[in-house]
């Protein structure tokens, strides 16, 4: 599941744009003679990062307001701030770890201000309590993204290839 949404992901952000609303409900399996395809849903919140033109990334920017689903968004929507690849990814860390433990320390929490918080402060030894080394290290690899870094996909690839998720 991780290597195949992570190829959605790259496909999304070769085209110059990012989702910014990574979660389950967003994610549905095909039908029929097709249950062995995954796909990506809802580009409601679809933005584009890059003028495919002159390939020149948008300016960042911050007092923008919240984007996306307040359990799954990354850290800097809940900060405002102008959304980029590596924010995709970090939805992304949450979608898995959601989809491997049944829930996230988060949720429940009401507000999105408390959801930020407890995402701020929670240790990584309690994000990453008994889930392999790979999922830190993408998590890591996500958050030393600067805003117009283009994650290393190939890396990520081989951090998950060799697992059956």
């Amino acid at each position: 599941m991780c290597y195949v949404q992570l190829r959605h992901l790259q496909y999304i952000h070769s085209h110059n744009f990012i989702h910014c609303d990574l979660k389950p409900s967003n994610i549905v399996l095909g039908i029929s003679d097709q249950t062995n395809l995954v796909y990506l849903i809802d580009f409601g919140l679809l933005k584009e990062f890059q003028d495919p033109n002159t390939c020149k990334h948008i300016p960042y920017n911050d007092g923008l307001g919240f984007t996306g689903t307040p359990t799954f968004a990354s850290i800097n929507s809940h900060l405002g701030l102008e959304l980029g690849r590596q924010d995709d990814l970090e939805s992304l860390a949450y979608l898995l770890f959601y989809l491997l433990w049944g829930f996230l320390p988060w949720q429940g929490l009401r507000k999105g201000k408390a959801i930020q918080e407890q995402k701020h402060t929670i240790t990584m030894h309690r994000l990453f309590l008994d889930l392999l080394v790979e999922f830190r290290t993408f998590f890591e690899h996500c958050h030393s993204l600067s805003f117009d870094d283009k994650p290393n996909y190939d890396y990520l690839y081989n951090l998950f290839g060799s697992l059956s998720l």
